[in-house]
């Protein structure tokens, strides 16, 4: 009874959420198979069945000063026992360097745990990201170029981003990736199967919001750590699972799940 009781604060949660966020690509759901099967479990109340965790974003626009206005996205995902652990939640901005994201989500993630361990807890997050967003924006900006300046450079290093799984059968995931591609104007190919081989190509940040969606709603590779040296030739990723970095170096590898990650510059 108690895992229907934290089906329903989810859903219930959803809903108003969604009357929070009614504008066009406010409130984005990115696994509508998993909302479906919440609804499912609930009407028929019993959790069998249910495969995938309930996954979408919010997208707010925030006045960090008097003359710009920043997107900030917050990529939700709830666990199955959610609210009685804290949800997973990452935010992302153009604006953010690296760093900065880094420092955003861990002091966010604190801030639930302390505040909100048991309780829904999204709608307290993004009132969270609106008062605190703007200083981490402000950090790290002395004696640097205005954020046009240092966000062009990232968005026009072009990149290629490879990916073997181990199969790609589910018709709403590969519509999925179809969508995601058209969303971040990235080009490419998808091929469904056993193995499944996806390929796109554009801006690396693009890209990298691509994998991390990719990752997020097939669970076989966790990213938790993503960086390119100058050269751009060591790529460097640490997972939870265990993955191969195809033409690159060898990591561990899990025997129920392989994945093959190529992140190729363009020059």
């Amino acid at each position: 009874m108690i895992e229907i009781e934290q089906a329903e604060a989810q859903l219930s949660e959803l809903d108003l959420l969604a009357s929070m966020f009614p504008g066009e690509n406010e409130l984005v759901v990115n696994d509508q198979l998993a909302l479906a099967e919440l609804k499912d479990c609930i009407e028929k109340r019993t959790m069998e069945g249910r495969s995938s965790k309930v996954y979408f974003t919010i997208n707010m626009n925030l006045e960090v000063s008097e003359e710009a206005m920043v997107t900030f996205s917050l990529t939700c995902i709830l666990p199955f026992k959610y609210p009685a652990v804290v949800p997973e939640i990452t935010v992302r901005s153009v604006s953010l360097s690296r760093s900065q994201q880094t420092q955003l989500n861990s002091d966010l993630t604190a801030y639930l745990q302390q505040n909100f361990l048991g309780d829904v807890c999204i709608l307290n997050a993004t009132d969270w990201v609106k008062e605190h967003a703007s200083g981490y924006i402000s950090r790290d900006t002395t004696a640097s170029p205005a954020p046009e300046s240092t966000v062009q450079p990232v968005d026009l290093t072009l990149t290629r981003l490879w990916i073997y799984s181990h199969h790609i059968y589910n018709k709403c995931k590969r519509k999925n990736i179809l969508e995601w591609a058209r969303e971040l104007a990235l080009s490419g190919f998808s091929m469904p199967g056993k193995p499944g081989v996806v390929c796109v190509e554009g801006p690396q940040s693009a890209c990298e919001e691509f994998w991390s969606r990719f990752a997020f709603t097939y669970f076989v590779c966790c990213v938790n750590n993503f960086s390119t040296k100058q050269d751009a030739r060591d790529i460097e990723i640490s997972t939870s699972l265990g993955c191969i970095l195809w033409g690159f170096s060898l990591k561990s590898v899990d025997k129920t799940e392989l994945v093959y990650v190529s992140i190729t510059p363009l020059t």
